[in-house]
C-alpha cells in the first residue's frame, strides 16, 4: 500500500461515522496522530473515543485541551450522563506529561463525583493543604477517605489517627494501620486486635512498632482466621513455646502449618546448639 493510500486510510478511519471504528482506529494507530487529528478525536461526539484520545500518549495536550478535560465539559457531551463523562476526566488526571494549576486541583477535589476526588487524590505531583487534607479524611465516600489514608506526604495529626482508625470502613482501617508517620497508643492497638474484620488484626500483627503481651499473643495465634494467625507467627520479636508451636502443627490451614513446622526446626537447632535447656517464650523449659 502506497503512503498516500495509508495516511488515507488512517484518515478514513479516524473519521469513520461508526464511533466503534473510529474507537479501533485510535487504538492501533501505531503512527503519532497530527495535531488536527488529536483535536479531532478529543472533542468527538462519543465518550469512548474521546477517552481513547486521551489514553494516547504520543501527543502534548494543549493547555485548552487540558482544562477542557479536567473541567469536563467535552464538546457535545450534554446528551450524556454526567458520571459516565467522569471516565473521560480521570483519563486526563492520570496523565503525568503536564502539571495542574492550583485551581485545577482545588476544583478537581471538591468534584461532586467521588471517582474525580480519589483520581486527584491518587495524583502525586502536588503537595496537599492541610485544608485539603482535612477536607478529604472527612469526605462522604469511604474510597475518598482510603485513598487519602494512603498517600505518605503528609502528617497526621493525634486527632485524624484517631479518626481513621476508628473508620467505619474497614478497608480505611487497614490503611490506617499500614501507616508508619504516627505511634500507636497502647488503647489503640488493643482495640485494633479485636477489630471485628480480620483484615484490620492481621494489618496490626503485622506491624511492628509495638511490643505484644503474652495474652495479645495468645488471642492472636487463637485467631478464627488463619491468615491472622500467620501474620502472628512471621513476627520476629516473639519466643514460640512449645505448646504453640505444636498448636500450630495442627491448625486446619495449611499455611499455619508449614510456618509452625518452620519454627519447630529452628528450635530443634536451637536445641542442639545448647548443652542446657532454654526457655521459648513461655514457663516450659524444654525443646520439643
Amino acid at each position: 500500500m502506497k503512503i498516500t493510500d495509508y495516511t488515507q486510510a488512517i484518515e478514513n478511519g479516524l473519521t469513520h461515522a461508526d464511533w466503534h471504528v473510529r474507537w479501533d482506529w485510535v487504538k492501533k494507530l501505531e503512527t503519532p496522530p497530527t495535531p488536527e487529528q488529536v483535536e479531532r478525536g478529543l472533542t468527538d461526539e462519543h465518550w469512548v473515543v474521546r477517552r481513547a484520545w486521551v489514553e494516547r500518549m504520543d501527543y502534548t495536550p494543549t493547555p485548552e485541551a487540558i482544562e477542557r478535560g479536567l473541567s469536563g465539559m467535552d464538546a457535545a457531551s450534554s446528551h450524556i450522563p454526567d458520571d459516565t463523562l467522569k471516565y473521560v476526566q480521570v483519563s486526563w488526571i492520570k496523565r503525568m506529561d503536564f502539571t495542574p494549576t492550583p485551581e485545577q486541583i482545588e476544583r478537581g477535589l471538591m468534584d461532586k463525583e467521588w471517582i474525580v476526588r480519589q483520581a486527584w487524590v491518587w495524583r502525586m505531583d502536588y503537595h496537599p493543604t492541610p485544608e485539603q487534607v482535612e477536607r478529604g479524611l472527612l469526605d462522604e465516600h469511604s474510597s475518598v477517605r482510603q485513598a487519602w489514608a494512603q498517600r505518605q506526604d503528609w502528617t497526621p495529626t493525634p486527632e485524624q489517627v484517631e479518626r481513621g482508625l476508628r473508620d467505619l470502613d474497614k478497608h480505611v482501617r487497614v490503611d490506617w494501620v499500614r501507616r508508619l508517620d504516627f505511634l500507636p497508643a497502647p488503647e489503640q492497638i488493643e482495640r485494633g486486635l479485636t477489630d471485628t474484620h480480620n483484615r484490620v488484626r492481621e494489618a496490626w500483627a503485622q506491624r511492628m512498632d509495638w511490643a505484644p503481651t503474652p495474652e495479645q499473643i495468645e488471642m492472636g495465634i487463637s485467631d478464627a482466621d488463619a491468615d491472622v494467625v500467620v501474620a502472628w507467627l512471621k513476627r520476629d520479636d516473639i519466643a514460640w513455646s512449645t505448646t504453640q508451636i505444636q498448636r500450630g502443627l495442627q491448625h486446619f490451614s495449611w499455611d499455619v502449618r508449614i510456618i509452625s513446622e518452620f519454627l519447630m526446626r529452628k528450635q530443634w537447632e536451637r536445641c542442639a546448639q545448647n548443652t542446657t535447656t532454654e526457655s521459648y517464650g513461655s514457663t516450659e523449659t524444654s525443646c520439643i
